[in-house]
């Protein structure tokens, strides 16, 4: 599988070299837009990370992946730095410190940078490190990621891990075989559950086991990630230790035994079967649509050179009367999209006015019967643990609120934007039509698709505490008020506490509900009016060349057309290249 997905890759980069060659201008230099494409589909780089408790073999599964043992590995708690090995053509270590300083190490000297031992809770600072190698099973853009263990004797290395997720985009999660998952190991999942899609979860050293163990400790392992809510179809058992002998001995009995070859094929076929088909449908789709669109410009330009003097004034004319009826269309539904915008926020204060008197209502009831249930507390005590229920009850309350307006403003937002996307789609379709009618020729053009914003903040925080004034203290010891009046105040107290509490948090709530309401509009108007300026510049550039030539001699101008007449035949050739690699892909 892994030799299919760079076999395609080959395939499509071999097409991009073509286009770019049929595109160079006069000075050789190449289309950017295609040539970003290539870079993208050279440089993209999909992280899968090793993850796991300390002293589960994380390293040394990576060396037996590596076929060599690159990473310094030990009995006792090692790796303390994210360690990421890319391919390389040549040998090359990298050192990234904290302050944005590089320094190339020799990778016989990484363990003084990466391993406890050598950098004791990370003193000399270091960021990462990366290694270039030259591994055959990362010469697609797969990194692989060591990470530090979790849960060792040294806090810090466990931070480190953390902080990585959010770098992640698949994962291998290393268990042994010899110990049930622990509290540790089930935190850790909880973390990378909603950071990807796709866990590998693999059950190491399995050589310190009988067969029927490992079927036992497998089965009991996966009943517990299914309680955890993962989808677990094959819990991978091997043994790192006898992979990287194997490898190293080109022993091939004892590397099936060890289990390898079948995690090596599951990564390899989810590389070319799900992530690889991704890379490489998404370069399609750009190069196709590249190519279509310099198929179009060519027509065009054509057509403006075989036009006469008064047919191609008249379809210029047209064209930016078109043009104009475009914008205006655009700024009529940007401004019903500001209407849009003030309908929500009112929605949602209308949401947060009926929240307010209802929730200081259902907490001054909490209050009420707590103060009711609690007759023996001090003044004091009774004071600092009603404050702590009314901070409970408001992050419950809060939390229980934000469900409920997300969805009321996911669906208000996907409303309008369904309604005013294909209102836009369809003034953007008839533009398409008119110019293609105008200029006899077929153009391309992509419709809109907005998600609501990814911001998901949410701001609501309780005061920790709430101290008398010096005043309020002295007065009430002056007057040697009976305890039974005293916990009446401070129930007076917390009773008004409650209604400033919720109301200020409100306010926080008001606040970050309008900022994220008024982004994901507002890059919305953006899309929209940046629609069809893509396609109108595209026109233009063909026109305003094609003008340029009308006043060469006729034999060059002959002699254009032929050129545009060859490079639009092989550019479609390019695409019908394409269209059979999708195929092949999909």
């Amino acid at each position: 599988m892994l030799e299919k997905f760079i076999n395609h890759k080959t395939d499509i980069l071999n097409i991009v070299a073509n286009i770019n060659s049929l595109l160079k201008d006069k000075k050789g230099t190449g289309n950017e837009r295609l040539l970003a494409v290539r870079e993208q589909l050279i440089l993209n780089h999909f992280n899968l990370v090793i993850l796991g408790q300390f002293k589960r073999g994380k390293t040394t599964l990576i060396n037996s992946l590596v076929g060599n043992k690159i990473l310094p590995s030990s009995v006792v708690p090692l790796t303390s730095i994210v360690t990421i090995l890319k391919f390389g053509s040549e040998i090359r270590c990298t050192i990234f410190m904290n302050d944005g300083t590089e320094d190339n190490v020799q990778i016989e000297d990484i363990h003084n940078y990466v391993t406890e031992s050598g950098n004791p809770e990370n003193r000399r600072g270091v960021k990462c490190a990366s290694i270039e190698y030259p591994i055959p099973l990362l010469e697609e853009g797969m990194q692989l990621v060591d990470t530090p263990g979790i849960g060792s004797t040294f806090l810090h290395n466990t931070e480190t891990t953390y902080e990585f997720l959010d770098h992640l985009d698949a994962a291998v999660f290393l268990m042994s075989a010899d110990v049930p998952i622990s509290q540790v190991e089930k935190e850790l999942l909880e973390t990378i559950k909603s950071s990807t899609q796709k866990i590998f979860f693999v059950l190491n050293k399995v050589d310190n086991l009988i067969p029927e163990e490992i079927t036992e400790m497998s089965h009991h392992n996966m009943n517990v990630l299914k309680e955890m809510g993962f989808t677990v179809q094959e819990i991978w058992p091997i043994s790192a230790r006898n992979a990287l002998e194997a490898k190293a001995s080109d022993d091939e009995d004892l590397l099936l035994e060890s289990g390898l070859t079948n995690l090596e094929d599951a990564i390899g076929d989810f590389l070319s079967s799900e992530t690889g088909r991704i890379v490489l449908n998404t370069a399609i789709s750009k190069l196709k649509r590249i190519t279509l669109q310099t198929v179009s410009q060519i027509a065009i330009e054509s057509a403006t050179l075989t036009a006469s003097e008064e047919e191609l004034e008249n379809k210029i004319n047209t064209f930016h009367k078109l043009n104009e009826n475009l914008k205006k269309d655009k700024e009529d539904i940007a401004y019903l999209i500001k209407g849009e915008t003030v309908k929500l926020n009112k929605k949602v204060e209308e949401m947060l006015q009926a929240f307010n008197d209802t929730e200081t209502s259902r907490i001054r009831s909490c209050i009420q019967h707590f103060y009711d249930d609690n007759r023996n507390y001090n003044p004091t005590t009774l004071r600092e643990e009603m404050q702590k229920v009314i901070k409970d009850e408001i992050v419950k309350g809060f939390d229980i609120f934000k469900e409920k307006v997300e969805i009321v403003i996911s669906d208000s937002i996907q409303e309008t934007f369904n309604r005013f996307t294909k209102r836009s789609n369809d003034i953007m379709q008839e533009f398409k039509n008119a110019a293609e009618q105008l200029f006899e020729v077929s153009m391309q053009q992509s419709d809109i698709s907005i998600d609501l914003a990814e911001d998901k903040r949410f701001y609501y925080m309780v005061q920790e505490n709430m101290s008398m004034t010096e005043e309020e203290v002295k007065s009430i010891l002056r007057t040697f008020m009976p305890k039974s009046i005293i916990r009446k105040l401070i129930l007076k107290e917390m009773i008004e506490f409650v209604a400033s509490e919720v109301g200020r948090n409100c306010g926080r709530t008001r606040s970050s509900l309008a900022t994220r309401i008024g982004g994901t509009f507002n890059q919305y108007s953006k899309e929209i009016s940046n629609l069809g300026n893509e396609l109108i510049e595209n026109i233009e550039q063909a026109m305003e060349k094609g003008k340029d030539i009308r006043n060469n001699s006729a034999e060059s101008i002959r002699n254009e057309l032929s050129t545009l007449s060859n490079t639009s035949g092989k550019l479609k050739e390019n695409v019908k290249r394409l269209e059979g690699l999708w195929s092949e892909i999909n």
